[in-house]
């Protein structure tokens, strides 16, 4: 069978290379010169930066994409587990929560708190997250892929902000709940309880990074191609799908290419878009540093509006923001003064963002979950950042699995 893949980010990578594995004929069609995506830094007047944060929880589904298409991944490239991520507050105080560890977190909580909230309340997520990766996860969902009992063990129609309010008094532990919702473009009193369950994952399985640094993993993945056969074309941007009797068709602005199915991993979404409204990033502000101001490298400050903070090698920072004033403005009110050190610095606006990309989609409720594209017809499937089941890099790895589960290997 001849799948044509459309982009070349982590979905139209990790989606080839393990179509190609099964023995399909694998066209990839990416309309830059580079393959990566978000993967790769954005590049700016002397520096490049990630505008995304550059780790990734659940390091179980990029071991899964390399052993499914070649070598397993401890043979390519090492990951290594990040620390954890400081949160720092409008009163100054500090709480660096690690990551991987129950203890390591009870340990943190209740030395910042004098009493651990946080603990007892991750502990009842456990359940929950095995419905979500059973049932939406790890399958291309369906209309009723998560009946009445699956929905309500998600929490039901209950949003973020309740979710947040139950758990705590303490304005400061609510804000740990809904402040990275926030700067993801959503609205926590749209967003459903179950979004919640991404602070479970983060404790029960850490955070990681390629030790060779984000860009690696693009690397490793455009080699995997390579020795997969896939026939990559860059420059080529795909324009539409047309559906013909036996088959299918990619229109791109060079010519059209063959198809008997369709995966398509690019922003630009073929057809009529699904009944949702699509997420307005945060701004970045990128900032080069002449010198390392000694923070953790992921940082969330938790004011209002929230900040966060990111950076791969201590002096390229991105700055997360929905802010009026300059945020580093914003940071020293937090106690944190990077204005000294900054050697460059360039603003992204919303706008600029949208033009790069996809963002994903708003939630408006619980029912944007099976709203997200993933299988359009038989011919054509869509991944990525516009697709279900999200926009994180785990998630979308686990939709492009679920995709090459139902191709299955080729006839021989």
């Amino acid at each position: 069978m001849r799948v044509v893949v459309v982009g070349g980010g982590f979905a139209g990578l990790s989606a080839a290379a393990r179509i190609a594995k099964l023995r399909h004929d694998v066209v990839l069609l990416e309309r830059s010169d580079v393959l990566g995506g978000r993967l790769r830094r954005h590049q700016v007047g002397d520096g490049a930066w990630h505008l995304t944060p550059p780790t990734l929880t659940l390091p179980a589904t990029v071991r899964d994409l390399f052993r499914k298409s070649g070598r397993p991944l401890e043979r390519v490239l090492e990951l290594e587990t990040v620390p954890g991520r400081r949160h720092v507050f409008v009163d100054k105080s500090v709480l660096d929560l690690p990551m991987g560890h129950r203890a390591d977190q009870v340990d943190a909580m209740t030395g910042w708190l004098g009493t651990d909230p946080w603990s007892p309340w991750l502990d009842t997520l456990a359940e929950p997250w095995d419905v979500l990766r059973r049932n939406a996860l790890d399958v291309l969902p369906g209309p009723t892929s998560l009946g009445r009992t699956e929905l309500k063990a998600l929490g039901g129609r209950t949003p973020l902000t309740k979710v947040a309010q139950q758990l705590s008094r303490d304005r400061r532990v609510r804000s740990l709940v809904v402040d990275g919702v926030r700067l993801d473009g959503d609205d926590p009193r749209w967003t459903p309880a179950s979004e919640a369950l991404w602070h479970y994952v983060e404790r029960a399985f850490g955070r990681w990074r390629p030790a060779q640094g984000w860009s690696s993993l693009a690397d490793a993945l455009t080699t995997r191609l390579e020795e997969r056969s896939v026939d990559v074309r860059l420059g080529v941007t795909a324009l539409e799908v047309q559906h013909g009797a036996e088959g299918a068709q990619v229109v791109t602005d060079h010519d059209t290419v063959e198809a008997d199915v369709v995966v398509w991993c690019a922003g630009n979404l073929p057809g009529p878009p699904p009944p949702l409204l699509p997420r307005i990033p945060a701004s970045r502000l990128l900032v080069r540093l002449g010198s390392d101001p000694g923070l953790p490298l992921d940082v969330m400050t938790h004011g209002d509006p929230p900040l966060h903070l990111w950076s791969e090698d201590g002096l390229h920072w991105t700055i997360t923001h929905q802010n009026a004033e300059d945020p580093l403005v914003s940071l020293v009110r937090v106690g944190i003064d990077l204005r000294p050190l900054v050697e460059e610095r360039h603003d992204l606006s919303p706008a600029e963002l949208v033009r790069l990309g996809h963002w994903g989609w708003q939630w408006m409720g619980r029912g944007t979950r099976l709203d997200r594209p993933s299988r359009i017809s038989d011919r054509l499937y869509v991944a990525g950042a516009g697709a279900h089941p999200g926009t994180r890099i785990e998630e979308i790895a686990t939709a492009t699995a679920a995709i090459a589960e139902e191709l299955g290997a080729a006839e021989r």
